[in-house]
């Protein structure tokens, strides 16, 4: 059954590319923190602390985009005072966020760790199931930003099935 979910058409035009746009600068989040995790599993598997301090630095545009798109999703509540599946849309969106701005300082982590697993010199085992997991993860989140980009329902509970498998093997 396919549980593709659509931005209704609103008597407001405005009203539309208001959620349109929110929903663009979610993926263009999204877009951000996938190449954090890629770049800061790649600073820690390589010792790369060059790579790992750009990761430091662009942790900050995450946090940024957070903030903002936070701000302009209290402004549409506030302003539109939105129903049924839009305020579901909306309230989707802010946690999306949350979920976001922390994969992102779990990259910056990755990051920092770097220096340090550059002079512990991890074992061959341990690099490989850190890239393994991080290539999971990176997989997993590129899933659930198709997700988004397409509101696909199916897709969105795939990428949770996905994130529970990883979890467990986490653990």
């Amino acid at each position: 059954m396919e549980h593709d979910i659509h931005i209704a058409q609103h008597i407001s035009k405005q009203f539309d590319i208001e959620l349109e746009d929110v929903r663009n600068q979610v993926l263009k989040m999204g877009g951000l923190v996938e190449k954090q995790v890629r770049d800061g599993l790649k600073a820690l598997l390589n010792g790369d602390d060059k790579l790992a301090k750009k990761v430091i630095k662009r942790d900050r545009k995450v946090n940024a985009l957070e903030v903002q798109i936070d701000e302009v999703c209290t402004d549409i509540l506030a302003r539109r005072q939105p129903a049924a599946s839009d305020l579901r849309l909306v309230i989707s969106i802010i946690k999306t966020i949350t979920d976001l701005e922390r994969i992102g300082d779990e990259a910056e982590k990755l990051a920092i760790s770097a220096k340090k697993v550059k002079e512990d010199n991890i074992s061959e085992r341990q690099y490989h199931d850190v890239r393994r997991l991080g290539e999971t993860v990176i997989a997993n989140l590129k899933q659930t930003l198709d997700a988004i980009a397409r509101m696909d329902v199916d897709e969105a509970i795939e990428a949770i099935k996905a994130d529970e498998t990883v979890n467990e093997e986490f653990e």
